[in-house]
């Protein structure tokens, strides 16, 4: 419990909002997605009522719509979740990989829960590597639990191929556009 206080603190400490940045790309995902507050979470809808009105669930759901991946890859056991995300994209593709077994596919979207962070060690960043695509982006839950899930967020961070990250606290967003040059952000979402 102390480190995720101190951790928020924190992350309270250096984060910014639309007005600290100044990539474009940035700029658009924070005001058009992360503060529109038009796009919002059917909580009815969903099957589990428990979380659905959560800051979390709410942020999840505008990211998924925002963005409106094609196929996305679910990585570890998450119900909640997935149903939030199939609410937000009914188009999309989506697999679960409990065990983290990659195949040759490419995903548009690729979702970490954090109860499988233990499983995810630097030969299996590599193979998820293989399957994105310029717009790929990858969306980590939970990246402040504990000090294995923030160290995860630096490796991922210290990725070549990684162009920008964004910790919203609650999600670690990692984009791997070749246009844009290297910037890690904390953003208040």
């Amino acid at each position: 419990m102390i480190f995720r206080i101190k951790s928020y603190l924190q992350f309270l400490w250096h984060s910014k909002n639309e007005h600290g940045v100044h990539s474009p790309f940035i700029f658009l995902l924070l005001t058009q997605c992360f503060y529109n507050k038009k796009i919002k979470l059917p909580a009815a809808t969903l099957s589990q009522y428990k979380g659905a009105n959560s800051k979390k669930s709410r942020l999840l759901y505008t990211i998924i719509q925002y963005f409106s991946p094609k196929s996305i890859l679910i990585i570890g056991p998450t119900t909640f979740e997935k149903e939030v995300i199939a609410l937000a994209n009914p188009k999309s593709t989506i697999d679960i990989d409990i065990v983290i077994d990659i195949d040759n596919a490419i995903y548009n979207c690729i979702y970490f829960s954090s109860n499988n962070y233990s499983a995810i060690t630097p030969e299996t960043i590599e193979q998820l590597v293989l399957t994105i695509e310029n717009d790929s982006f990858w969306i980590l839950e939970d990246i402040h639990a504990n000090a294995a899930s923030e160290m995860l967020w630096q490796t991922l961070k210290q990725n070549p191929k990684v162009t920008v990250t964004i910790d919203t606290y609650h999600f670690g967003l990692v984009f791997f556009r070749r246009e844009q040059v290297e910037e890690h952000f904390i953003i208040r979402a």
